[in-house]
């Protein structure tokens, strides 16, 4: 989920767990807009079997289901896969309760070793590649490797996202001058060809790689909230870790925060106190 830096255990009073329930509710309908917008004009035939790879907390596996609709959904097979124990209990929890036609699978993405070559007939990588080791070169790899020949894998990063600039001047103003800042991982995805290009290395032909951007607009809870839980979940990742000076000025980010996410492209504010934010995608769609 956040994949701290540094190993100090220190932590500002203030700040949340960051728990996969925490997660689910800081992406609000993120994850499944992003998932939904990934799946829209794929076809899943009756027979379908697919893998939903660092498969977190279910939304490409609901995303598939909910394009198929009705009995649909009974008549392909799905295999979430993640290395994450609290997220895959997470993820079988949504399964038994969602009737999905899915089984999850603790496994490095990274790594399939159990999966046999030529398996799957589709495969979906929602907002996990960018997530992975080595730039997510060998899932994509273990991507290629499992798909059957013409199967179909939905890769996706994000191309502009809300959150980040504010994370960042809060970082920058609250911190003293020389501490590490909020990484910076995410904005080289944030090219689609540098997904592609990863995507080439995991063994696809760069001729059967089709990039398109799509809006996508996400509900999410109280700007309160919001910036509560983001400061916490992102705010103690970078190569420092939390600092004692964060908990004197947790406040004080916390405005930043806001201040800057009603300054984003697209930001709404509803009248239930909740918002909406604007984001872009970058989606692959790459056939073997």
């Amino acid at each position: 989920m956040n994949q701290p830096e540094s190993t100090k255990t220190f932590k500002p009073h203030q700040a949340l767990a960051p728990t996969p329930q925490l997660y689910n509710e800081l992406v609000g309908d993120g994850t499944e807009k992003l998932a939904s917008a990934t799946v829209a004009e794929i076809a899943f035939p009756s027979g379908s079997v697919i893998l939903d790879i660092g498969c977190g907390t279910g939304a490409g596996t609901a995303a598939i289901v909910d394009s198929l609709g009705g009995d649909a959904a009974g008549n392909i097979s799905i295999k979430g896969v993640d290395i994450n124990d609290d997220v895959l209990a997470f993820y079988k929890s949504k399964t038994a309760e969602n009737r999905w036609p899915a089984e999850a699978i603790k496994a490095d993405a990274g790594n399939l070793e159990t999966i046999a070559d030529a398996t799957f007939t589709h495969t979906i990588a929602t907002m996990a590649l960018f997530t992975f080791p080595d730039d997510g070169v060998p899932a994509a790899k273990e991507i290629y490797r499992t798909l059957k020949p013409g199967g179909v894998a939905m890769i996706n990063s994000w191309a502009q996202t809300s959150n980040m600039g504010p994370l960042r001047a809060a970082s920058t103003r609250t911190r003293p001058e020389g501490a590490p800042g909020i990484r910076d991982a995410m904005a080289k995805w944030e090219d689609g060809e540098y997904l592609k290009s990863i995507i080439e290395k995991g063994g696809f032909a760069k001729d059967k790689i089709v990039l398109t951007k799509r809006d996508v607009y996400i509900r999410a809870t109280t700007i309160d909230r919001f910036a509560l839980m983001l400061w916490s979940f992102i705010g103690g990742t970078t190569a420092a870790g939390w600092i004692e000076s964060d908990e004197e000025r947790w406040d004080e980010a916390i405005v930043i925060i806001k201040d800057e996410l009603r300054k984003t492209d697209g930001f709404t504010e509803l009248e239930d106190g909740k918002m909406i934010l604007k984001f872009v995608a970058n989606i692959a769609v790459a056939t073997k």
